[in-house]
């Protein structure tokens, strides 16, 4: 294990002083007591505060409601089992066997290691060093997104439906009067809808594809 844990620090570009933080954060509660559960706590916290840093300093132009679809996207359960993924934690993580060949939630567990390692970074040396790591770690989905951001609200929408292969969503006028229209976005084949105001017609519906974009996102993060 030791090799194992040497690889992966390779991997990670950081190295434990103290093995425990990362022995734990590799440990799911269905191997142990010992579990990864209070460091998973921590480093999803450790990774929010981390991402909304680097978004707030790196996307000046970005209003708020923009940089939160950005951080967003960045932290869900998605992207964090992607780089777990990419990372091979599930050569590393010890899990009970009734997990063995339970591959959907295998999956969302590689997500939760991955944040219990980065709060026993944080733990074993300071904010910084976890920031950093997360920062190197997500370069290419932030890359991606850097790409991404002149986009506006509806097409954003589209694709991450596309993505869900989930059917497009659907706009409805609500109410207007001398000073805005209200626009109600709806995505019927996942019971979701959010409303959104504007100035005029268009305003109202990108304003409401990008509240529904992030209840998207935080439901499935």
């Amino acid at each position: 294990m030791k090799e194992n844990f040497i690889n992966l620090e390779k991997k990670i570009n950081y190295s434990f002083k103290n093995k425990i933080y990362l022995s734990t954060a590799l440990t799911h509660s269905s191997k142990s007591k010992n579990n990864n559960e209070r460091l998973e706590y921590l480093g999803d916290a450790v990774i929010n505060l981390a991402i909304s840093d680097y978004l707030i300093k790196n996307f000046t132009d970005l209003d708020e409601g923009s940089l939160s679809i950005l951080r967003s996207n960045l932290v869900s359960r998605a992207t964090l089992s992607k780089v777990a993924s990419q990372l091979g934690l599930e050569s590393y993580l010890k899990i009970g066997k009734s997990l063995l060949n339970q591959e959907n939630k295998k999956i969302s567990i590689y997500g939760n290691a991955f944040e219990a390692i980065i709060g026993g970074i944080y733990l074993d040396k300071d904010f910084s060093q976890a920031a950093s790591v997360v920062i190197n770690l997500l370069e290419k989905e932030i890359e991606s997104l850097k790409k991404n951001k002149t986009k506006d609200k509806k097409t954003l929408l589209q694709e991450e439906l596309q993505q869900r292969k989930v059917d497009l969503p659907v706009y409805k006028l609500n109410y207007e009067n001398e000073e805005s229209f209200n626009v109600i976005c709806e995505v019927r084949e996942l019971d979701l809808l959010s409303e959104g105001q504007g100035k005029n017609k268009k305003e109202a519906e990108q304003n409401a594809a990008a509240n529904l974009l992030k209840k998207l996102i935080n439901d499935n993060g």
